[in-house]
């Protein structure tokens, strides 16, 4: 009998839809079909990296939220639902929802610690949860979910270790969308990035209906491949003019996209558009399709560019020469950048320190004919590469962002791609960072509060040299002291003196420069989270046969450490010419000559670590300004402006924002003081200090003796020693 008219299904429907309209919609569920939360670093960075790039590729200091209003959206995909027995489930799209959710709670804290952006702050709030009924739910209605989301959002502590892995996942997404989330959006900018997230950013939302469709379409969009995606196009595309038996190049095809997916799920298209960049870095920044949301659509727009004068057979060759030959490479890095590799360390320190996009320049070095020891080789040297432009610039104040390392890699991308031996590959690198390695002269100065998460990185390093050097490099701790633990407390910054004053105060009468001397890197070590727990407000002198038993950087500050034992580790300080620098401690050491001493010693650690020999990079000739084309702007320094004369000291500085001057004056040192007295080595640091936020402080500040800018004072100073 036929289905009578009153009984037939209604057609799927579909509609577009803010991420403000998203979350103002009842609570979600998730039907017993659904998949657990199993975003991890990479998709969440991925996700972050794309809005942030979206909206400030716009934005420009000088509009406001009505500019804002018509930037160009951003489109996050569909995601499907069913609504049965007054209930909306998710069918599909969990993973983004919730990570959307995550970011909106992350916005909200945020927003609520800034007066001015209260209402955001308000707003976020009815959007992260719901209430029916006068029950409060949050939008994603997951009952294991609930404590967790609700920490995160109150900032209350959580109970890691005894949650489900899905639940730690979540927990962890949260942490990665912190350390992901620019600096550049923080302070004023944040309430116009909120208002483009919620009212520019859409995703297109599929109404399944009943449950039953609802399990029918999860099962057909999951389980039954029989769409073509995207990579499915391009395969086609590329294969198009294989000759008649393609058979050869499928299996290749099908070998490299699983051997990719299987290592990362996405890999096989983050990888095309890698060796896209990589390889024709000049088609990627023209207009059209965008390589990073329609990759099969931006080959076959730019195909003449691609293959000019194309002959039959070369879109074939793309596939048997360049994708399929590098594309184990790319899996190594891949495996590297979540695991501590031997030859491939940097890659992981790159990941940690939140390097999303970091295998172009690797991908512009290799060569199909390499042997394997080779691409190792130079993967290892652009790791690197990146791990010391992170450190050096971080010491100079400067930024270092996804869009900032996307800079690097633009600037030296051309001189890599000319390159053709490891050893080439290593004069160039070595030629971009000649001046880099002076910077890490000012660790000694270096403190908690200021850069508390490059502190604990930096100690990591030096903690793990140390503990390297005494086992031949038997043992590398550096995975242990960086991993994030799902079960257990993280390896923490340990203070080696309380924080009561008045206990130091017979040798520290001031309070507030005992407060300043205990939080510099000198007087910090990397401890074991449990360890670290125990140690209370004991003083120092106390703590040190405790500390025999933690890391070797610690023990050492025993006076008689070396006597009886650790000869290995004595040896190798010596062999390195630092036996002599190590600082002890007992009840009489007056404090800040010991922390200085402390922090020389570190010093000299970083330098063994960081310098280009030890990085694998060749020295120019003749490095500084002097040669020609071996200093980039990221070697120039505000201190070498006023060293070289180009800027005056009491030279004042002038910033704009927002209709507001805001001042500064240089002094002789080379450091920038601004209104609040605050000193600074970089402009964008300075800026910071004057308004709160750090951008390009080298396009903030202008002279007002010359009504020049500071980047185009730099210029003048390249163009001069270029010459």
């Amino acid at each position: 009998m036929a289905r009578g008219r009153n009984n037939t299904k209604k057609l799927v429907t579909a509609r577009e839809q803010s991420v403000d309209a998203l979350f103002s919609t009842g609570p979600f569920a998730l039907d017993y079909y659904q998949r657990a939360y199993v975003w991890e670093e990479p998709q969440v960075a991925r996700l972050m990296a794309d809005l942030s790039r979206k909206f400030l590729d716009q934005y420009k200091e000088h509009h406001s939220l009505q500019d804002v209003s018509s930037y160009d959206p951003y489109f996050l995909g569909p995601y499907i639902i069913c609504t049965a027995e007054e209930q909306t489930s998710l069918v599909d799209g969990q993973q983004r929802i919730i990570t959307l959710l995550l970011l909106l709670i992350y916005l909200q804290r945020q927003a609520a610690a800034i007066p001015k952006a209260g209402t955001r702050a308000g707003r976020l709030s009815t959007l992260i949860m719901s209430e029916r009924f006068v029950r409060r739910t949050f939008r994603v209605d997951v009952e294991e979910y609930g404590s967790c989301f609700d920490a995160l959002l109150n900032g209350r502590g959580f109970n890691v270790a005894d949650a489900p892995l899905n639940v730690r996942r979540i927990w962890q997404a949260y942490q990665y969308i912190d350390i992901h989330y620019p600096a550049e959006l923080h302070g004023d900018v944040l309430v116009m990035f909120i208002d483009w997230l919620l009212f520019r950013v859409s995703l297109v939302v599929m109404d399944a209906g009943d449950r039953d469709r609802a399990e029918e379409m999860f099962q057909s969009i999951n389980d039954c491949g029989v769409r073509l995606s995207p990579m499915d196009h391009l395969k086609r595309f590329l294969l198009s003019d294989a000759g008649s038996d393609p058979r050869e190049l499928e299996g290749k095809w099908t070998t490299m996209v699983s051997a990719l997916e299987s290592t990362e799920q996405g890999a096989a298209f983050a990888y095309l558009r890698t060796v896209f960049r990589a390889k024709f870095p000049d088609v990627a920044q023209k207009p059209g399709p965008s390589l990073a949301d329609a990759t099969h659509e931006w080959v076959r727009s730019h195909e003449e560019e691609i293959w000019p004068n194309q002959k039959n057979g070369d879109r074939a060759r793309l596939l048997t020469e360049v994708l399929y030959p590098l594309h184990s490479s790319y899996v190594a890095l891949l495996c590297a950048r979540s695991e501590l590799k031997p030859g491939l360390k940097a890659v992981r320190y790159n990941a940690f320190n939140g390097m999303a996009e970091q295998f172009d320049l690797t991908i512009a070095a290799l060569r199909p004919g390499d042997s394997e020891a080779v691409r190792e080789q130079k993967a290892r040297m652009v790791a690197n590469f990146l791990d010391l432009f992170y450190v050096t610039q971080t010491l100079d104040d400067e930024p270092v962002e996804q869009k900032h390392i996307d800079g690097l890699v633009s600037t030296v991308l051309p001189a890599v791609r000319l390159t053709e031996s490891a050893e080439e590959l290593s004069r160039a690198l070595g030629e971009h960072a000649a001046d880099w390695t002076t910077r890490l002269e000012r660790i000694p100065d270096l403190t908690y509060d200021a850069k508390r998460r490059f502190v604990h990185y930096v100690l990591t390093r030096l903690t793990a040299w140390v503990e390297m050097g005494a086992t031949n490099g038997e043992e590398d701790p550096t995975d242990r002291l960086l991993k994030r633990r799902s079960n257990d407390r993280d390896f923490e910054i340990e203070h080696l003196f309380t924080s009561t004053a008045s206990r130091y105060a017979h040798k520290v009468p001031d309070e507030r420069y005992y407060g300043y001397l205990r939080n510099r890197i000198g007087a910090l070590l990397l401890l074991d989270g449990r360890d670290n727990g125990t140690y209370g407000g004991m003083l120092l002198e106390d703590k040190l046969v405790r500390y025999r038993k933690d890391t070797l950087l610690a023990g050492m500050l025993n006076p008689d450490f070396f006597e009886r034992s650790n000869v290995r580790l004595r040896e190798f300080l010596r062999g390195h010419g630092l036996l002599q620098m190590v600082a002890t401690y007992d009840a009489s050491t007056k404090l800040e000559p010991f922390i200085d001493a402390r922090g020389r010693f570190y010093l000299e650690i970083a330098k063994r670590i960081w310098s280009l020999d030890a990085v694998g990079l060749a020295s120019p000739v003749t490095p500084g300004p002097g040669v020609a084309g071996t200093r980039t702007r990221y070697g120039v320094r505000f201190k070498d402006l006023v060293q070289a004369g180009f800027i005056v000291t009491d030279d004042r500085l002038i910033g704009r924002r927002r209709d507001r001057l805001h001042y500064a004056r240089v002094h002789p040192d080379g450091t920038i003081e601004t209104a609040s007295e605050a000193r600074a080595t970089s402009p964008t640091k300075a800026m910071e200090h004057a308004v709160g936020v750090a951008s390009n402080g080298w396009a903030f500040w202008q002279v007002e003796r010359t009504r020049e800018r500071l980047d185009t004072v730099r210029q003048r100073y390249l163009d001069h020693f270029e010459r």
